[in-house]
């Protein structure tokens, strides 16, 4: 419950777009890369980043009420919030703000009501995956949004499941395969299968993965290979049902009957109020096509693939490990 005014509710709502397009722009140009250790005025960065200093002044005016940026007289310094805008930072976030400001991704925003008529973004995961084949720098920075995402979250999946009884772990949509090298290195007598779309392949062979099998292909076309465990993280929330209900069984025709699939992703919870995982999920209805679902309609979806629902392990992110065995 809240004391608020229910019309400050809703206009403090309605204008709740105002400050992440700020970040957007900002992550956008590098602001947080132009301002080092010492405090530097909106007229300064905005000279390094080829901005209006007035306009930056104000948008960084704004994100400093949030703890993004802090102001020091007429000059702004960095926040350990802020500092993640930048592109050197371990758990750089930057790219991730770059991605869901950039036309392609926020175009299901500026047309969500074609999604609410219809029950389908205005442009799909297909049509995006076909736009950043076109646009393979918009696909490398995507790739390294998925990753800058996750890196927080890796510790708290290793923390909630132990690995060690897996000889082979395929990593199927795995990106650059960060989750699975951190496995790996846990893992250390384990093999590894990173299965993904040929032009994130090549970007994985740059970086190399020890002890890892880089297999080129798509889930939909390509058989999958056999493994020991199967890991989706973040994958099946992209889709919707029948083309999730594709994926697992691809999984389940590749899978051996001792294999477990590990289904890392936010549920859905069933009690009331705001939560990330509602706000994610419209995310999905907007830019994908796919949704978040709760641990029932995961239950439901995996028999249909004939893969069985065998426990939910909460982490200690957000995120949740859905396993399942072959039925």
């Amino acid at each position: 419950m809240t004391d608020r005014h229910p019309a400050r509710i809703l206009q403090d709502l309605v204008n709740g777009h105002v400050a992440p397009r700020c970040l957007h722009v900002i992550a956008e140009f590098g602001v947080a890369d132009a301002l080092g250790e010492r405090p530097e005025t909106a007229s300064v960065l905005a000279a390094r980043t080829g901005l209006d200093a007035g306009a930056l002044d104000r948008m960084l005016r704004l994100l400093a009420a949030y703890g993004v940026f802090a102001r020091e007289g007429d000059a702004y310094v960095h926040t350990p919030v802020s500092r993640h805008l930048r592109s050197d930072h371990p758990q750089s976030l930057r790219s991730f703000a770059r991605t869901m400001g950039s036309p392609i991704f926020w175009k299901g925003f500026t047309e969500l009501a074609h999604a609410a008529r219809t029950g389908k973004p205005a442009t799909d995961w297909a049509g995006i995956l076909a736009h950043f084949a076109q646009h393979p720098d918009e696909g490398r920075m995507f790739n390294e949004a998925m990753a800058g995402k996750s890196i927080a979250a890796v510790p708290a999946v290793l923390e909630a499941y132990d690995f060690s009884a897996f000889g082979t772990i395929a990593d199927i949509g795995g990106g650059r395969g960060h989750l699975l090298r951190a496995i790996l290195e846990r893992v250390p007598g384990a093999q590894g299968i990173l299965f993904e779309l040929p032009q994130v392949i090549e970007d994985a062979a740059r970086e190399g993965i020890p002890r890892t099998q880089l297999v080129a292909g798509d889930f939909f076309v390509d058989p999958l290979p056999a493994a020991d465990a199967y890991l989706l993280m973040e994958i099946i929330h992209d889709w919707g049902d029948d083309d999730a209900a594709r994926i697992l069984a691809a999984v389940r025709r590749a899978a051996p009957t001792h294999a477990r699939v590990l289904i890392v992703e936010t549920l859905v919870p069933d009690s009331p109020g705001p939560g990330f995982a509602k706000t994610l999920d419209v995310i999905m209805l907007a830019i994908t096509g796919g949704r978040e679902r709760t641990p029932a309609e995961f239950e439901t979806l995996l028999a249909g693939a004939g893969l069985r629902l065998e426990r939910v392990i909460r982490t200690p992110s957000h995120y949740s490990i859905v396993e399942a065995t072959v039925a």
